[in-house]
């Protein structure tokens, strides 16, 4: 909650640049090419352009709760013994460790147009202090490195079980 303010303001900017580069298509191609009801100028009329601010303001708000999640993974022993195998895991999947600090890892995507297109909201957070991991960042990201965790744990455990 505490990045809530961050993150509705970013994504407020983010929407409201693609607004005006949809509303620029539209005038450059309402020229000679698009009928008399598909004008730029129709778009703009009798207060569209403010009925549409506000719905960005309003995606804006909504956006931090349902594109961030926090999630608990359960494994079977601490992190601790495994936190250079997880680190690889997450190197293969093209993301860096930026800290750990706290018994807490941060990874990034290594590419910077990722980084750039998810507004610098990219973070993955990785709480290891216990044999529960709070994993948090963006949605699809944490469900997508969920699976890779508990696929990770699995082959652990069933490792161990065989040694």
């Amino acid at each position: 909650m505490k990045r809530y303010f961050t993150r509705v303001f970013k994504f407020a900017i983010y929407l409201i640049a693609l607004l005006f580069l949809i509303l620029m298509f539209i005038y450059l191609m309402s020229k000679d090419v698009m009928s008399e009801t598909a004008k730029l100028s129709n778009f703009l009329k009798e207060g569209r352009l403010l009925e549409m601010l506000c719905l960005v303001i309003v995606f804006a708000l909504i956006y931090p709760f349902i594109g961030f999640a926090c999630i608990k993974i359960y494994l079977n022993k601490p992190l601790n013994e495994n936190k250079n195998e997880i680190i690889k895991l997450f190197g293969q999947r093209k993301y860096v460790l930026a800290s750990d600090e706290n018994k807490i890892l941060t990874f990034r995507p290594q590419s910077k147009f990722n980084r750039l297109t998810r507004m610098y909201e990219d973070s993955l957070k990785l709480d290891y202090s216990d044999t529960i991991l709070k994993f948090q960042g963006l949605r699809k990201d944490v469900y997508r490195h969920k699976r890779m965790l508990e696929e990770f744990a699995q082959k652990n455990h069933t490792h161990d079980n065989e040694a």
